[in-house]
């Protein structure tokens, strides 16, 4: 069978240099995964368009929640052609009913091992419409992805390469968990540091949500990277949680095996937000010390902060904005509270009679989609923006790129530190001017007014954070 893998368009996939930031990874590891036989092709919307007329006997396509309206109507278009569609990811796991209206098939969690069974449902006519495995996969003995199926031309090249899955922790507003599971699954190292020394890249993103969740691992992987890396001058970013400052052998062992910088979930600056989320690991006191062993290792940090926490006022933000200053967080995400599909956040949202609507487009993390507690939508996405606009000025972010290159003496940290924050600002200024667009346009699925309680934000935006 012809066999199309598709990853649809959204404008959060942003642009450097006029390619797309970060090819995918599970287009990759989906293609490996399809049974041998069979001629298989990726498309990946974001930097080529779909032939729609081409000879295709299956279209799999996989979504998160943003590019869920866009990857419907692809399944939809493919569906009204003859084709079968099977559809599988993260939005379509959290809401698989849904998902069926516009597909033939739908793929619940993770796939490995699923396909041999689909193709041969498939063969035989007998296709359901849903498949589940039983329980998660170990990560062991699994075929490497097919990374040459990318068009890598088209990408800023950053490969990714997975060591693990799931994550221990449990917040409120992640849908990782749900579907990955709260129990660490990871990779051998020997196979991981195969998938790197083949890709033969110099730089490349491990996609873990925490690859420093099990330090024993974490060790020997950097070990291991720290060997193969004369060959490559590899170097590379991750994600990690901020207990990662506490272990100095864990800090040494990445920053010798070739680490320019950790994306660390510091979410919040209010104790009763970290309180709420229930991540436990977050102590606000503790986050300045941590910083610092992190940066004295040569580590760079791309700090995470979510902004619309119903403990929020506006004191939070100017106290952001000072926080990322005096640390100079050298790449500093900002983004809005959204309850995505499957998350303990919307489901609590739903109850009060707070999600706003289920325009997925919208839920990038850079629109308002709730009703915040404290604050109109309006108030909430005016404090969201006043807050990037003093983190994403040119003078902010050249001043921080400034300080950093003062810091490491490295003109190559320094660049990659200037590509990430022109992604951020990119990012956030999807959904600049288009928030009150995004209610007015969508009939809300809240059926009564929603009550708030009154908690007046001050009028304070025009004074600096300092």
């Amino acid at each position: 069978m012809n066999v199309l893998i598709i990853q649809p368009k959204h404008p959060s996939s942003v642009k450097l240099y006029g390619k797309c930031y970060m090819s995918q990874l599970t287009l990759p590891v989906i293609a490996s995964q399809i049974p041998e036989g069979h001629d298989v092709k990726i498309i990946d919307e974001n930097v080529e368009p779909i032939d729609f007329s081409s000879e295709v006997d299956l279209a799999c396509i996989t979504t998160m929640t943003p590019s869920a309206t866009r990857a419907y109507e692809i399944a939809s278009d493919f569906r009204n052609r003859g084709v079968k569609v099977l559809m599988g990811g993260v939005h379509v796991s959290a809401v698989p009913e849904e998902a069926a209206k516009y597909s033939d098939s739908v793929v619940i969690g993770e796939s490995e091992g699923l396909f041999p069974t689909i193709f041969e449902d498939l063969k035989n006519d007998e296709l359901k419409k849903y498949y589940r495995l039983t329980a998660k996969p170990a990560l062991k003995d699994f075929p490497m992805p097919k990374h040459n199926l990318m068009k890598n031309k088209m990408y800023v090249n950053i490969p990714k390469v997975e060591t693990s899955r799931g994550c221990p922790f449990t917040c409120e507003f992640c849908s990782t968990t749900e579907f990955f599971g709260n129990k660490m699954r990871y990779r051998p190292v020997e196979d991981v540091v195969q998938e790197v020394v083949e890709l033969n890249e110099d730089f490349i993103f491990f996609t873990d949500n925490n690859i420093i969740g099990s330090p024993k691992y974490a060790k020997e992987l950097f070990r291991q990277l720290a060997i193969a890396k004369p060959k490559m001058n590899l170097r590379w970013i991750s994600q990690c949680s901020i207990n990662f400052a506490n272990d100095e052998e864990l800090l040494r062992l990445a920053a010798e095996s070739g680490c320019v910088g950790m994306l660390i979930g510091f979410e919040s600056l209010s104790e009763d937000a970290i309180s709420s989320m229930g991540k436990k690991v977050n102590q606000v006191k503790e986050y300045e010390s941590s910083i610092k062993k992190i940066h004295k290792a040569g580590i760079g940090i791309i700090g995470c902060f979510v902004l619309g926490f119903d403990d929020d006022d506006d004191a939070v933000y100017k106290k952001t904005v000072k926080f990322i200053r005096k640390n100079n967080i050298e790449m500093p995400q900002l983004t809005v509270l959204t309850p995505f599909p499957g998350t303990a956040l919307r489901t609590r949202l739903e109850k009060e009679n707070r999600v706003l609507h289920s325009n997925w487009q919208y839920y990038d993390a850079t629109h308002v989609v709730f009703q915040p507690k404290w604050m109109t939508v309006k108030e909430l996405r005016t404090l969201y923006d006043w807050t990037a606009k003093k983190i994403y000025s040119r003078l902010a972010i050249y001043w921080r790129v400034f300080k950093s290159f003062v810091r490491y003496r490295s003109l190559y940290k320094t660049f990659v530190f200037l590509q990430v924050n022109t992604v951020y600002k990119r990012l956030w200024m999807i959904g600049v001017g288009d928030d009150d667009q995004n209610i007015k346009d969508i009939a809300p699925i809240v059926k009564h007014p929603v009550t708030v309680k009154s908690k007046p934000v001050k009028d304070n935006l025009k004074t600096n954070a300092r």
